[in-house]
């Protein structure tokens, strides 16, 4: 795997001198057997090939694989140290949502990540690679290894089947779902509930409800039981418009675009208590 990382290595510094020039050096071997321990796995020799070559990327700026970044093992460890607390917690929506056992080594900046999940959840693909996505249940299962699906990657970019998008800072997704499905059979495999069920369609988006100008613009807060047609002020998305109201949540038409927002939640509710992620802050990124 030590070649395959290297190609990796020459198309970037020939492609995205810049990005390549982002990343951090690599590990020790001597740090990678920590992060092994501390994880309680043994890597693939691609992963081992990998952060050998570069620990992540020096910045938050330049992304690695279409909007991710690499991650450090030192924020490998740390992350899932801290999902899978979040998980014992009970903070997630499903039991399955995250598995204690997912590495995470790619990263977006917004909580989603791509992980090697040593155990092969949902498909019975020990050492599979599969999307975490923190808003949603899609549990894309990409590719049957890390190897195989690391090897994919540099065949693809050789290909010319990614490009470099330098306005959006990232090596753009071109083809590459269609390229892992002829190298492997049965995959990507196609999203999965994080209760082993497939996902059902999203409903159709509300339709738009004018704003009733005789109640006043009233400021956002959970606690607040809000009605349709009301205009709320949210300190993030500015002024926005009730279009539904469903079982403690509100889906509100702001400038930006539709949101859901949670609403008539009481002190004892518990929303005081820390969250992994704010559902506010929009859909997830592309």
């Amino acid at each position: 795997m030590d070649e395959v990382v290297d190609r990796l290595g020459r198309w970037l510094s020939a492609n995205v001198p810049a990005r390549f020039e982002t990343l951090a050096p690599g590990a020790t071997d001597e740090e990678i057997a920590a992060a092994e321990k501390e994880l309680g796995v043994t890597f693939p020799a691609g992963m081992r090939a990998l952060y050998r070559w570069r620990n992540g990327s020096s910045n938050r700026v330049h992304a690695l694989v279409g909007n991710r970044l690499l991650m450090s093992l030192a924020e490998m460890v740390a992350t899932r140290k801290t999902m899978n607390e979040l998980a014992a917690r009970g903070d997630f929506k499903t039991s399955n949502w995250w598995r204690k056992t997912w590495v995470p080594f790619l990263h977006n900046g917004a909580g989603d990540h791509v992980c090697w999940d040593p155990r092969g959840s949902f498909s019975g693909s020990p050492g599979q690679v599969l999307e975490f996505w923190h808003t949603d249940h899609d549990r894309k299962v990409l590719a049957p290894s890390f190897d195989g699906w690391l090897t994919a990657l540099v065949d693809a970019l050789e290909a010319g089947l990614w490009r470099d998008d330098p306005d959006e800072g990232l090596i753009d997704d071109y083809r590459f779902e269609p390229f892992l499905a002829e190298r492997f059979s049965g995959f990507p495999n196609k999203a999965i509930d994080g209760d082993g069920k497939r996902p059902r369609r999203p409903a159709p988006p509300p339709p738009v409800v004018d704003a009733d100008p005789t109640r006043p613009v009233m400021p956002y807060a959970v606690s607040h039981k809000f009605e349709i047609a009301d205009r709320l002020q949210h300190p993030q998305f500015g002024i926005g418009v009730v279009q539904r109201i469903d079982d403690g949540k509100c889906d509100v038409l702001f400038e930006s675009g539709l949101r859901t927002l949670v609403h008539a939640k009481s002190a004892s509710s518990g929303l005081g208590k820390p969250k992994p992620f704010d559902h506010t802050k929009g859909p997830r990124p592309i």
